[in-house]
């Protein structure tokens, strides 16, 4: 070969070197993400949350350059009196104008399919549709409103990154109405692992990464469910989570994966910074942003916020919710039990279920005990005055067209065969979830969470029966006495599924919202604790 020829070879492999090098480069991508903001528009006190101040922080984050991917992993609407009075439409109006994409979470669907298609075509509100891209690809919406209205998945150019995004909504069917649970492309059915969420998910992902240089599923199935997708579908870089509520103190990598959530009510902005090398994806860092005074208020996002509030209050059902002091709490009073001991009774649910009996009783009806869960509370009520937009974020689900406020309390005549069964249920699943916590007022009891289940041994295992009493008189020694139990409507229609159905409700007309602001309002001074009418007898591990 010829000098000439040696130096037009040495050019091409140090061409063909570098484009190695170059094809090894390390990129960047950063991911914003929101989850569980139920429609906290307002800010719950002059420092806390609203969506002013979250896109005040969007924006100057986005600012700083780079590849900046903004996301919500579900659950926007249901929760405050700006969804009940305008539907969430203003709020998707904001986001669109914040966030990439948007994943559906269940309580998007608590008005029902047409009403969601509304919305985000905008047809509820007299105006343009939604922009903002809609994931969610384990329901089929063929022949549906929301066919073309929302997506499986999306790919989008990130400067010099190709993203491809999918969503999962969570498929436990207590949270849907049963239109929607039909349409579940792939319930989770144990003894038919090829019919399985994961089997659809892996298929999807598996797409993706053929086309993109990272995949990201927006998961509103809860942090637990996270961690199997994780561990079952290949091709996934990085899970964006919600439905649990979990305020994460760090990054989660498991089985190649990253794992985030960001908590709830828009109280957290998450900011996960990832490298890209080859087709590697790694974690560079992962923090919590809290949302706060220190942070200052979008004004554009402001006046629209003020418009919606302002609408709230002029209307007669509600007033100046904002404002008026209900009550003065003299501690928070949280939604969640002390961390260690026994006690499995919370101030809010103990708040909340004496709000029952006495609501109830006021109203003349007969109720020996009361019972709430814990997935349907809310935000903690904390120390300080109180007004109609704290105790309804503390109460928030539901939603009822003639009162714009939420689920009503009825009053359910139970056997005690039929409590003690409820109870061994709720006790069956607190190890997978605390949201069927019970919560009771009238109603004390003890289980053994490190017990099996009882649906492992087909009788009561982790409930004592000896422990369960109304107003101190042993269920177990009055297995067939019917007891009148007061509860929300949704839990009742829960608790009827799984009873086999056949229950009766005596409806009580009483939003659970006014029930427990009237109760407030009577006491003034509010000081709820934990009280041990719950208790876990588990064995406690060492710290």
């Amino acid at each position: 070969m010829n000098r000439r020829g040696l130096i037009a070879s040495g050019i091409a492999v140090l061409l063909m070197s570098l484009a190695v090098l170059a094809g090894a480069q390390t990129r960047k991508l950063t991911i914003l993400h929101t989850n569980d903001t139920h429609s906290a528009m307002v800010p719950f006190d002059a420092s806390r949350a609203g969506i002013a101040r979250m896109a005040t922080l969007i924006k100057t984050l986005k600012a700083t350059g780079g590849n900046v991917l903004t996301l919500n992993a579900g659950d926007v609407f249901v929760g405050s009196f700006e969804f009940n009075k305008s539907l969430g439409y203003p709020e998707l109006k904001i986001m669109e104008n914040l966030y990439d994409a948007m994943e559906l979470g269940n309580h998007e669907f608590d008005l029902g399919v047409d009403m969601l298609a509304g919305v985000l075509s905008g047809r509820v509100a007299g105006a343009s549709a939604v922009r903002l891209p809609i994931l969610c690809a384990n329901v089929d919406f063929a022949g549906t409103p929301l066919d073309g209205l929302v997506q499986a998945c999306i790919i989008k150019k990130i400067g010099d990154l190709t993203v491809g995004i999918f969503g999962l909504v969570t498929q436990e069917p207590q949270h849907f109405p049963g239109d929607v649970v039909k349409r579940f492309r792939h319930p989770y059915e144990a003894a038919d692992p090829e019919a399985t969420l994961w089997h659809y998910a892996a298929t999807l992902a598996g797409g993706l990464k053929a086309k993109c240089d990272v995949v990201v599923c927006l998961s509103h199935l809860g942090a637990a469910l996270d961690d199997v997708l994780a561990d079952n579908v290949p091709n996934i870089d990085v899970i964006v989570g919600g439905h649990s509520h979990s305020v994460f103190q760090k990054a989660v990598e498991r089985n190649g994966k990253i794992i985030v959530q960001a908590g709830h009510f828009g109280e957290y902005l998450g900011e996960l910074r990832l490298q890209v090398t080859g087709g590697a994806v790694t974690l560079e860092s992962w923090k919590l942003h809290p949302v706060d005074g220190r942070i200052k208020e979008d004004p554009q996002v402001k006046a629209r916020v003020d418009k919606v509030r302002s609408d709230v209050v002029g209307d007669a059902r509600f007033g100046p919710v904002y404002s008026r002091q209900v009550a003065v709490a003299l501690r928070d009073i949280t939604k969640s039990w002390p961390a260690g001991g026994r006690d499995r009774d919370t101030p809010l649910g103990n708040l909340v279920t004496d709000a029952f009996r006495n609501g109830l009783a006021k109203a003349g009806f007969q109720v020996d005990c009361a019972l709430d869960v814990l997935g349907y509370l809310g935000a903690d009520i904390r120390a300080g005055k109180v007004v109609g937009n704290h105790i309804l974020r503390a109460v928030p689900y539901g939603y009822d067209q003639d009162s714009g406020l939420g689920f009503k309390v009825v009053v359910v005549p139970l056997t005690g065969f039929l409590l003690l069964g409820g109870l061994e249920y709720a006790a069956d699943m607190v190890t997978l979830t605390t949201d069927l916590a019970v919560q009771a007022s009238g109603l004390t009891y003890a289980y053994d969470s490190s017990r099996p289940a009882a649906a492992a041994l087909g009788k009561l295992s982790r409930l004592d029966p000896s422990s369960v009493r109304v107003n101190g008189e042993s269920v177990a020694a009055n297995l067939n006495k019917v007891y009148k139990v007061a509860m929300s409507d949704k839990v009742f229609r829960f608790f009827n599924d799984i009873a086999g159905g056949g229950l009766t409700a005596v409806p009580t007309g009483l939003p659970r919202y006014t029930v427990v602001r009237d109760y407030m309002k009577s006491l003034k001074l509010i000081q709820y604790k934990s009280e041990g009418r719950i208790k876990d007898t588990a064995p406690v591990s060492a710290p």
